[in-house]
């Protein structure tokens, strides 16, 4: 396989293209899955705290006894309101609330606000119930609790600790709901990545790893043409900027321009480009493209010198057969800006 100078940048700049494309479709998805996966957590992390506080009511309420009171009045359906009584040892507390409809509800919230009135809902608690929670659903996570009751707050700890946090929305406790439950939780954006799904962006990253390596290899061979250099790739030659194709006996140019060379100049051409130096002795030119015209020899050597030299020039390329007057030999030569054109016509 072989470029162009012309074909290398082209192909360069496509890959670099798509490669950008890749990495903006790469940054877009991964943006939307991060903030999917972080969406779910967030879900997660609400769901756990609210175990935490049945989990909390549980543990405080083994060993107490709850007596609740189930009206048989049809007329109290889901919704509707009635008077709602909590004893304590001290305390009675009467007040108007939605009927529920759920037994299980109604003994839970009560038995919430039964355990704050007799102080044994402390946010300290709660936390480590929560925190014991989101170690046990591998979530490493760093969390405060917050317990709010009639304009009185207390907490598990100092929220200004956390550089930055997820506020869980306000879960409503007790039989009146006068008790509020919030959560303060950090979580590091590692947390998120671990719960994302990756396989499409594994593949993405895959394919741009890829054409950024394939991007790299066609840069590093670019750089390998040199306009004062000759270098060989196969069946080619890369005169400078200009290609030699030994199969098919052609000359290509920068920008793609194909030009066939005859038989003769092309052998010539050949064994300057396989010869030491790039220097080919004339003797050695007529013996091995006349070995049987040794008296047209000169005059045949003349001929395909200057046809090679056309070539050479037809293709702007930066090399050419120089020789001195005197001198038995020629020598493909990387030609300066000034040339020497005694040196080209001898």
């Amino acid at each position: 396989m072989f470029f162009t100078d012309s074909t290398y940048r082209k192909i360069i700049l496509y890959l670099i293209i798509a490669a950008s494309s890749i990495f903006t479709l790469l940054a877009v998805l991964g943006t939307a899955e991060y903030k999917e996966s972080e969406h779910k957590l967030q879900q997660n992390l609400s769901s756990v705290f609210e175990q935490s506080i049945h989990e909390q009511v549980r543990l405080n309420m083994e060993g107490e006894f709850q007596l609740v009171h189930i009206s048989e009045n049809q007329s109290l359906k889901k919704g509707t309101i009635r008077r709602q009584t909590v004893i304590t040892e001290d305390t009675t507390i009467t007040k108007e609330v939605e009927v529920r409809g759920d037994l299980e509800l109604e003994r839970f919230k009560g038995s919430q606000t039964y355990l704050f009135l007799r102080k044994r809902i402390q946010p300290q608690e709660l936390q480590q119930i929560f925190d014991s929670e989101l170690e046990e659903n591998k979530l490493m996570c760093s969390s405060v609790v917050l317990i709010r009751h009639n304009q009185r707050t207390q907490t598990s700890g100092d929220t200004t600790n956390l550089s930055s946090y997820y506020r869980m929305p306000i879960v409503k406790g007790g039989v009146f709901d006068e008790i509020d439950y919030e959560g303060f939780v950090y979580y590091s954006p590692f947390v998120v990545f671990k719960l994302m799904s990756k396989r499409l962006l594994i593949i993405l990253l895959f394919i741009e790893i890829l054409m950024l390596g394939v991007t790299a290899y066609l840069f590093i061979e670019k750089k390998k043409i040199k306009p004062d250099k000759i270098v060989k790739r196969g069946k080619y030659y890369y005169l400078g900027k200009t290609i030699f194709d030994t199969r098919k006996c052609e000359l290509i140019g920068q920008k793609g321009e194909i030009v066939a060379v005859t038989k003769q100049p092309s052998e010539m051409l050949l064994m300057f480009l396989q010869s030491d130096e790039h220097v080919v002795r004339k003797n050695a030119l007529k013996k091995i493209l006349w070995p049987d015209n040794q008296y047209t020899a000169d005059q045949n050597l003349m001929s395909a010198i200057n046809k090679l030299r056309n070539y050479l020039k037809e293709m702007d390329c930066t090399f050419n057969l120089v020789t001195k007057k005197g001198d038995e030999y020629y020598e493909l030569k990387h030609m300066q800006d000034d040339i020497d054109e005694k040196m080209v016509n001898d």
